[in-house]
């Protein structure tokens, strides 16, 4: 008796769905591959933007040497001399992340494209490279950098702008997308002389990494949005002056691929 009342029960249900078929379509109203199901299928899009409320500031150095020994050895004096300059500053030592650090041979091809001398040649056999990135206010970020680069940062400037808490943009664009997706369903089913039902499906692709440019929106991953390389070379470290460095608006954008089921009474959408 109870197995009667229940499938009676889902018949009911599956009614406001439009015609469904028995066997498979009638023990799951909203099977995707119910033959006689009808439904209309929408892309929904929505982009929300936030200030900045973190800066990921990179910085690093390169220098040469005659030798392995020669080259760590001035990389020792420099990495200490930025770690202690940044330290100083005000920024917390957590704050702070070392990225990378490579002693190697120079690359053959650095020799031909800054057409060195002999003399450059011999003294600079080996390379060593060092990055870290510093977590800042957006407020102080160019502070960040014009103290790394005074204190011999010279391959230093990519900045991330981030939001640390991104879920109410998420959460918001979520809906907006969805809310998208019912206006251009709404708009197809009126044309069609149909009445557009409950929301049946939705699948979200969400896209972060919002440039404020002319690719805004086209990367996908984490929320931030990345400025412009700077490389320093030879910078007197008696700096007075710092780059003019403004926050980037953060953009988050999402799509939705929704289906929405047809009304079979003129019964008004839910």
């Amino acid at each position: 008796m109870r197995k009667i009342t229940r499938w009676i029960a889902l018949l009911i249900v599956c009614t406001g769905l439009g015609s469904i078929a028995w066997g498979q379509c009638a023990t799951n109203c909203l099977n995707q591959n119910c033959p006689e199901r009808r439904t209309i299928a929408v892309t929904g899009t929505a982009q929300v933007a936030a200030d900045a409320d973190l800066a990921v500031v990179r910085v690093g150095y390169k220098l040469y040497g005659p030798d392995a020994k020669t080259a760590y050895a001035s990389a020792v004096d420099t990495s200490n001399a930025i770690m202690q300059a940044l330290t100083g500053s005000g920024i917390e030592k957590s704050a702070i992340e070392s990225t990378g650090q490579v002693l190697q041979h120079a690359m053959p091809f650095e020799a031909q494209q800054y057409q060195w001398t002999k003399d450059e040649r011999e003294n600079r056999q080996f390379t060593i490279t060092q990055s870290w990135i510093i977590r800042v206010k957006p407020e102080r970020a160019g502070a960040a950098l014009n103290t790394a680069v005074g204190a011999g940062a010279n391959e230093s400037g990519w900045i991330q702008w981030i939001v640390e808490d991104p879920s109410a943009m998420q959460a918001k664009a979520s809906s907006e997308a969805v809310a998208n997706a019912r206006r251009i369903a709404e708009e197809i089913a009126a044309r069609s002389g149909v009445h557009l039902g409950q929301l049946v499906s939705v699948n979200e692709n969400q896209g972060g990494f919002a440039y404020n440019g002319p690719i805004a929106g086209l990367a996908g991953g984490s929320i931030f949005g990345m400025g412009d390389a700077v490389m320093m070379a030879g910078v007197n470290s008696n700096m007075s002056q710092q780059l003019a460095i403004n926050s980037r608006r953060v953009e988050f954008r999402v799509s939705v691929f929704a289906t929405f089921a047809i009304e079979e009474t003129g019964a008004p959408a839910k």
